[in-house]
């Protein structure tokens, strides 16, 4: 038995692993799709957490409703995109997405 695996068992982690072809493009494992509700056509979004780990999310309506309602008003008043980002980000901590 390797090291990944006596962790895994050791720690109970649950790991699945995607292929990326040659667009960059993942598959989602079956598990995740199923364990996220995640269907052909949502929108997902991979956030970086506080340990430098990337975690993938699945992005619920209301967020994408308040990301364009905040687009559009950064269109109208002129916003720099990093602004933008900070306000979309808290927006999505604030909603635990």
């Amino acid at each position: 038995m390797d090291t990944k695996e006596t962790l895994i068992k050791y720690y109970r982690i649950v790991y699945y692993m995607g292929i990326v072809t040659r667009k960059y493009q993942i598959t989602i494992p079956p598990e995740v799709r199923k364990s996220l509700n995640i269907r052909i056509g949502d929108r997902v979004e991979i956030v970086r957490n506080e340990r430098g780990e990337f975690v993938l999310k699945k992005v619920e309506e209301n967020v994408d409703e308040y990301i364009r309602v905040l687009e559009d008003a950064a269109g109208a008043l002129k916003m720099d995109r990093e602004k933008l980002k900070e306000i979309q980000k808290a927006i999505g901590e604030s909603l635990h997405v």
